[in-house]
């Protein structure tokens, strides 16, 4: 019984020896084939590359590395103030004006309510690129427009602050050179040529969209527009492309696949506000033209004619008896503008420039605005089926369209005695239209279309609207007559002014304090 027992105890424990070295090894060679799996594993990609799809990545790489550290982020804080009168003990008389006007009591000023100073600012984001070493920055006009201050953030990791300065402008074709200053030299991108740029080709947009700083996205060249209206503004020229371009990317550099800068990323067709696969910017050569101009002047300086200019389209050939369908018809010629001068008139048809055939608009503005003001070009029209050939010395382009039309307007009304300026007051003859802006039923006088801010007239009570029959009892029916009566206004005497305000009569009465 005893032997039995001994001889199971002896085989259990050979079985446990046995089992555990069995174990052990298997482990061991478990092991091995997990390290042999993982040295196969590592010696093998898990997709086959060709060559050239990695030459191309590290292609897109190079040119982050290249191009990213000329890129920078522009924040453009606009500073908007009011001021807000302040009403604490300041109680005045709602009928007060309205018994002084019924019963012609001469007024006596009342102390001004205390006013305070409303503050905001307002931050916008767009982007930029160094072209040169000493700190200038290429951007859009319409990110810097309107900024009071200007803060310039590097991309070289510190995210240092730089004060931007403004150095020059220019709305026309919605470019502006910003600079910052330090003692190293700043990295710059390289200008490529944007002329020899073809559909197709890699684009590739850096910027800060939604004010994610340095990002990079890529697309193709997608077309070359002429002309383009984005947001009430035209451009001419436009890169299209379909690299990701968003708020923010303003300004930023377009490169291609070399890293050299073909645009400056502009503008975005976007219905919903965010991309949608369509994106513009403005062709480096087009930047290039005018960066000295720019640098040295601030501004750049355009030839003007002083038109407005249509196309000839198949009516007008036929009503002007023109062979065909090719040059411009002057619409319009601004008093005292070049086109004046020289003797152009409306119904002209422009059909030659200098050297160059004049088939439509587009012809005529470039010779235009690429010659300098000052200098003398020959114009050939049609005028009464006969060729006339003009020489016309080139004015120089108001910043806008508009603010030349302001003045030519403000000129005509003014030679015409349309308008006359007295104390801070302007003042103009009742028409229709006054009379319908300013709600005058009846009546005959000059109406007060603008006060300046402070000044006499303001102080003797008097407001825009307010329509003048007479002064110190003389009429003033015109401008002539208004003219007339305040040559002979003795302030220290004191001043009585007949006027109609709000459709009621009144007497406004001043004398100068002693």
């Amino acid at each position: 019984m005893k032997k039995s027992r001994l001889w199971i105890l002896m085989l259990a424990l050979v079985l446990s020896v046995s089992l555990f070295l069995g174990l052990r090894c298997k482990g061991k060679m478990a092991g091995e084939e997990i390290l042999l799996a993982e040295k196969e594993t590592s010696s093998e990609e898990a997709v086959s590359i060709p060559n050239g799809v990695l030459e191309l990545q590290e292609a897109f790489t190079n040119v982050a590395q290249a191009v990213k550290p000329a890129v920078v982020n522009i924040s453009a804080v606009q500073i908007l103030k009011a001021e807000v009168p302040y009403y604490e003990f300041y109680f005045g008389d709602p009928f007060e004006d309205f018994f002084d006007e019924f019963f012609g009591r001469p007024r006596e000023r009342r102390p001004e309510p205390e006013k305070r100073e409303f503050r905001r600012r307002l931050e916008g984001t767009g982007s930029g690129v160094i072209i040169d070493p000493q700190g200038y920055i290429l951007t859009n006009y319409h990110v810097i427009a309107r900024a009071e201050e200007i803060k310039v953030t590097l991309s070289n990791g510190k995210e240092k602050k730089y004060d931007g300065e403004v150095v020059g402008k220019d709305p026309k074709t919605d470019l502006a050179v910003i600079r910052i200053k330090a003692k190293e030299k700043f990295p710059a991108a390289k200008l490529g040529d944007s002329d020899k740029i073809r559909i197709g080709d890699w684009a590739i947009a850096i910027g800060s969209p939604f004010g994610l700083k340095q990002t990079l996205t890529v697309g193709v060249i997608s077309a070359k527009r002429q002309s383009l209206f984005v947001e009430g503004r035209e451009y001419r020229d436009m890169i299209q492309t379909d690299a990701s371009i968003n708020r923010g990317n303003s300004g930023g550099p377009l490169v291609n696949i070399k890293g050299e800068v073909i645009g400056i990323n502009t503008a975005i067709y976007a219905p919903t506000g965010v991309f949608a696969g369509v994106g513009f910017a403005i062709p480096i050569n087009d930047a290039k033209e005018i960066l000295d101009e720019l640098i040295e002047k601030g501004r750049v300086v355009r030839g003007w004619l002083g038109i407005e200019i249509r196309e000839v389209d198949e009516v007008i050939a036929k009503q002007f008896n023109l062979s065909d369908e090719k040059g411009v018809l002057v619409n319009r010629v601004m008093e005292g503008s070049a086109a004046e001068k020289g003797g152009m008139k409306r119904g002209d048809v422009i059909v030659k420039i200098e050297e160059r055939k004049v088939e439509g608009v587009r012809d005529l503005q470039e010779v235009v605005t690429r010659t300098k003001p000052g200098k003398k070009v020959k114009i050939a029209v049609i005028r009464e089926k006969k060729k006339v050939t003009l020489t016309v010395k080139l004015g120089e382009m108001p910043e806008t369209i508009e603010e030349a039309k302001v003045k030519e307007e403000e000129k005509e009304k003014i030679e015409q005695g349309e308008v006359e300026e007295w104390l801070g007051m302007k003042v103009e003859p009742l028409t229709p239209a006054l009379a319908r802006n300013y709600r005058i039923e009846d009546g005959k006088g000059v109406v007060i279309v603008e006060i300046e801010i402070g000044s006499k007239a303001e102080e003797m009570g008097l407001v825009e609207g307010d329509l003048i029959r007479s002064i110190n009892r003389q009429s003033t029916g015109d401008c002539k007559q208004f003219k007339k009566a305040v040559k002979q206004v003795d302030l220290s005497q004191g001043v009585v002014f007949d006027i109609v305000r709000r459709g009621r009569p009144a007497y406004i009465t001043y004398m100068e304090p002693k």
